[in-house]
Protein backbone atom coordinates (compact mmCIF):
# COMPACT_ATOMS: atom_id res chain seq x y z
CA UNK A 1 0.00 0.00 0.00
CA UNK A 2 1.49 3.53 -1.10
CA UNK A 3 1.63 6.26 1.93
CA UNK A 4 -0.84 8.19 1.87
CA UNK A 5 0.64 11.96 1.06
CA UNK A 6 -2.87 13.85 1.02
CA UNK A 7 -5.86 14.10 2.57
CA UNK A 8 -9.23 15.33 0.59
CA UNK A 9 -11.87 16.64 2.82
CA UNK A 10 -15.78 17.84 1.52
CA UNK A 11 -16.85 20.61 3.40
CA UNK A 12 -20.28 20.66 4.20
CA UNK A 13 -21.44 18.05 6.56
CA UNK A 14 -17.97 16.97 7.23
CA UNK A 15 -15.49 19.80 7.78
CA UNK A 16 -18.55 21.50 9.85
CA UNK A 17 -21.37 20.54 11.38
CA UNK A 18 -24.06 22.66 8.91
CA UNK A 19 -26.27 19.98 7.93
CA UNK A 20 -29.23 20.31 10.88
CA UNK A 21 -29.26 23.71 10.55
CA UNK A 22 -29.93 23.65 6.46
CA UNK A 23 -32.61 20.89 7.32
CA UNK A 24 -34.22 22.95 9.70
CA UNK A 25 -34.49 26.21 7.54
CA UNK A 26 -36.29 23.85 4.62
CA UNK A 27 -38.44 22.06 7.23
CA UNK A 28 -39.33 25.47 8.50
CA UNK A 29 -40.68 26.17 4.89
CA UNK A 30 -42.48 22.78 4.89
CA UNK A 31 -44.30 23.32 8.05
CA UNK A 32 -45.66 26.47 6.85
CA UNK A 33 -47.28 24.68 3.58
CA UNK A 34 -48.75 22.11 6.32
CA UNK A 35 -45.82 19.67 5.91
CA UNK A 36 -42.42 18.03 7.04
CA UNK A 37 -39.51 17.44 4.88
CA UNK A 38 -38.89 13.86 5.35
CA UNK A 39 -35.39 12.21 6.10
CA UNK A 40 -35.48 10.11 2.85
CA UNK A 41 -35.64 13.48 0.44
CA UNK A 42 -33.26 14.86 2.65
CA UNK A 43 -31.22 11.92 1.78
CA UNK A 44 -31.55 12.57 -1.72
CA UNK A 45 -30.26 16.13 -1.74
CA UNK A 46 -27.36 16.09 0.99
CA UNK A 47 -24.25 16.63 -1.15
CA UNK A 48 -25.71 17.02 -4.58
CA UNK A 49 -25.20 20.11 -5.91
CA UNK A 50 -28.70 21.86 -8.15
CA UNK A 51 -31.21 20.08 -6.36
CA UNK A 52 -34.34 21.69 -4.07
CA UNK A 53 -36.91 20.14 -2.09
CA UNK A 54 -39.81 22.43 -3.72
CA UNK A 55 -41.35 19.66 -6.50
CA UNK A 56 -41.51 17.33 -3.56
CA UNK A 57 -43.21 19.85 -1.80
CA UNK A 58 -45.82 20.70 -4.00
CA UNK A 59 -46.20 16.96 -4.40
CA UNK A 60 -47.04 16.96 -0.75
CA UNK A 61 -49.21 19.84 -1.05
CA UNK A 62 -51.17 18.84 -4.40
CA UNK A 63 -50.54 21.90 -5.91
CA UNK A 64 -48.04 25.05 -7.14
CA UNK A 65 -45.96 26.42 -4.31
CA UNK A 66 -44.29 30.07 -4.85
CA UNK A 67 -41.10 28.60 -5.33
CA UNK A 68 -39.50 32.33 -5.35
CA UNK A 69 -40.77 32.95 -2.14
CA UNK A 70 -39.80 29.46 -0.37
CA UNK A 71 -36.74 29.76 -1.47
CA UNK A 72 -36.00 33.44 0.01
CA UNK A 73 -37.11 32.31 3.45
CA UNK A 74 -35.08 29.45 3.55
CA UNK A 75 -32.26 31.06 2.40
CA UNK A 76 -33.05 33.65 5.45
CA UNK A 77 -33.06 31.00 7.63
CA UNK A 78 -30.37 29.41 6.13
CA UNK A 79 -28.03 32.16 7.43
CA UNK A 80 -29.64 33.19 10.59
CA UNK A 81 -29.14 29.54 11.61
CA UNK A 82 -25.70 28.50 10.60
CA UNK A 83 -24.57 31.76 12.15
CA UNK A 84 -24.19 29.22 15.24
CA UNK A 85 -22.80 26.14 13.18
CA UNK A 86 -19.09 25.23 14.06
CA UNK A 87 -16.19 22.68 13.04
CA UNK A 88 -17.07 18.84 13.96
CA UNK A 89 -15.73 17.82 17.07
CA UNK A 90 -12.18 16.88 16.75
CA UNK A 91 -11.82 18.22 13.23
CA UNK A 92 -9.17 20.92 14.18
CA UNK A 93 -6.89 18.54 16.35
CA UNK A 94 -6.97 16.66 13.14
CA UNK A 95 -5.97 18.79 10.91
CA UNK A 96 -2.42 19.77 13.31
CA UNK A 97 -1.48 16.61 13.26
CA UNK A 98 -2.11 15.98 9.05
CA UNK A 99 0.12 19.73 9.33
CA UNK A 100 2.77 17.47 11.84
CA UNK A 101 3.08 14.78 9.69
CA UNK A 102 3.98 16.79 6.21
CA UNK A 103 0.88 15.29 4.97
CA UNK A 104 -1.29 17.66 2.40
CA UNK A 105 -4.78 18.60 2.70
CA UNK A 106 -7.36 19.98 0.50
CA UNK A 107 -10.96 20.94 0.54
CA UNK A 108 -13.15 19.26 -2.92
CA UNK A 109 -16.68 20.70 -2.25
CA UNK A 110 -19.46 21.33 -4.35
CA UNK A 111 -20.28 24.37 -2.92
CA UNK A 112 -18.78 27.76 -4.10
CA UNK A 113 -15.50 29.12 -2.81
CA UNK A 114 -17.27 32.20 -1.30
CA UNK A 115 -19.26 30.07 0.86
CA UNK A 116 -16.07 27.56 1.77
CA UNK A 117 -14.27 30.77 2.83
CA UNK A 118 -16.77 32.18 4.64
CA UNK A 119 -17.68 29.12 6.79
CA UNK A 120 -14.26 28.11 7.22
CA UNK A 121 -13.11 31.07 8.51
CA UNK A 122 -16.54 31.07 10.63
CA UNK A 123 -15.22 27.50 12.07
CA UNK A 124 -11.46 28.32 12.62
CA UNK A 125 -10.24 26.03 9.91
CA UNK A 126 -9.73 28.59 7.05
CA UNK A 127 -5.38 28.21 7.23
CA UNK A 128 -3.37 25.11 5.84
CA UNK A 129 -5.12 23.81 2.74
CA UNK A 130 -3.72 23.36 -0.64
CA UNK A 131 -6.02 24.31 -2.12
CA UNK A 132 -9.83 24.62 -2.63
CA UNK A 133 -11.08 22.51 -5.55
CA UNK A 134 -15.25 23.21 -5.86
CA UNK A 135 -17.96 22.83 -8.52
CA UNK A 136 -18.75 26.91 -8.41
CA UNK A 137 -21.90 25.79 -9.66
CA UNK A 138 -20.90 23.50 -12.55
CA UNK A 139 -23.45 20.89 -12.42
CA UNK A 140 -21.50 18.57 -14.69
CA UNK A 141 -18.42 18.72 -12.59
CA UNK A 142 -20.37 18.42 -9.39
CA UNK A 143 -20.37 15.16 -7.27
CA UNK A 144 -20.91 12.50 -7.97
CA UNK A 145 -19.13 12.99 -10.81
CA UNK A 146 -15.33 12.44 -10.39
CA UNK A 147 -14.10 15.68 -12.04
CA UNK A 148 -13.65 17.65 -9.04
CA UNK A 149 -11.25 14.68 -7.28
CA UNK A 150 -9.87 13.70 -10.21
CA UNK A 151 -9.16 17.29 -10.55
CA UNK A 152 -7.60 17.69 -7.20
CA UNK A 153 -5.14 14.61 -7.75
CA UNK A 154 -3.72 16.57 -10.76
CA UNK A 155 -3.40 19.57 -8.77
CA UNK A 156 -1.04 17.51 -5.90
CA UNK A 157 0.93 15.30 -8.73
CA UNK A 158 -0.39 12.52 -6.84
CA UNK A 159 -2.29 8.69 -8.12
CA UNK A 160 -5.41 7.75 -6.51
CA UNK A 161 -3.65 5.61 -3.96
CA UNK A 162 -1.40 8.05 -2.59
CA UNK A 163 -4.22 9.92 -0.98
CA UNK A 164 -7.86 9.25 0.63
CA UNK A 165 -11.24 11.18 0.77
CA UNK A 166 -13.33 11.49 3.49
CA UNK A 167 -17.41 12.53 2.75
CA UNK A 168 -20.48 12.48 4.88
CA UNK A 169 -22.97 11.83 2.28
CA UNK A 170 -23.47 8.77 -0.58
CA UNK A 171 -23.30 11.92 -3.08
CA UNK A 172 -19.76 12.22 -2.01
CA UNK A 173 -18.70 8.86 -1.48
CA UNK A 174 -19.34 8.10 -5.25
CA UNK A 175 -17.40 10.53 -6.52
CA UNK A 176 -14.98 9.94 -4.86
CA UNK A 177 -14.80 6.26 -5.52
CA UNK A 178 -15.40 7.28 -8.86
CA UNK A 179 -12.17 8.80 -9.30
CA UNK A 180 -10.37 5.87 -7.34
CA UNK A 181 -9.45 7.16 -4.25
CA UNK A 182 -10.19 4.87 -0.93
CA UNK A 183 -12.97 6.81 1.12
CA UNK A 184 -13.52 7.37 4.66
CA UNK A 185 -16.74 8.24 5.45
CA UNK A 186 -18.25 10.12 8.77
CA UNK A 187 -21.78 9.83 10.29
CA UNK A 188 -24.43 12.98 10.30
CA UNK A 189 -27.58 13.39 11.65
CA UNK A 190 -29.60 11.57 8.65
CA UNK A 191 -26.81 10.50 5.86
CA UNK A 192 -26.57 6.57 5.26
CA UNK A 193 -22.75 6.33 4.34
CA UNK A 194 -23.30 2.59 3.32
CA UNK A 195 -20.47 1.75 0.51
CA UNK A 196 -17.56 3.78 1.75
CA UNK A 197 -14.07 2.09 2.43
CA UNK A 198 -14.31 2.59 5.84
CA UNK A 199 -16.78 4.40 8.47
CA UNK A 200 -16.25 6.41 11.85
CA UNK A 201 -18.68 7.63 14.17
CA UNK A 202 -16.65 11.19 14.88
CA UNK A 203 -12.73 12.68 14.53
CA UNK A 204 -12.96 13.11 18.06
CA UNK A 205 -12.92 9.33 18.69
CA UNK A 206 -9.58 9.13 15.74
CA UNK A 207 -6.12 10.46 15.93
CA UNK A 208 -4.38 10.75 12.65
CA UNK A 209 -2.76 7.07 12.51
CA UNK A 210 -5.89 5.64 13.53
CA UNK A 211 -8.05 7.25 10.97
CA UNK A 212 -5.47 5.84 8.33
CA UNK A 213 -5.61 2.23 9.35
CA UNK A 214 -9.15 2.39 8.84
CA UNK A 215 -8.90 2.24 5.29
CA UNK A 216 -7.61 -1.47 3.84
CA UNK A 217 -5.43 -0.79 0.70
CA UNK A 218 -7.93 -2.23 -2.17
Amino acid sequence: MDRIEAVLFDFDGTLWDCEPFIFQAYDECFRRHGHRLSDATWLGMMGTAGLSPWGHLEELTGGPVDRAAAERLFRRRKTELLTTARARAGIRRLLDEIDRDGLRRAIVSNSDHAWITRYAAQCGIADGWAFIECADGDLVRAKPAPDLYRTALTRLGLEPEQAVAIEDSPTGIRAAQRAGLRCIAVRTLAAAVDGADAMIESFDRHDLNSLLSCVEPR
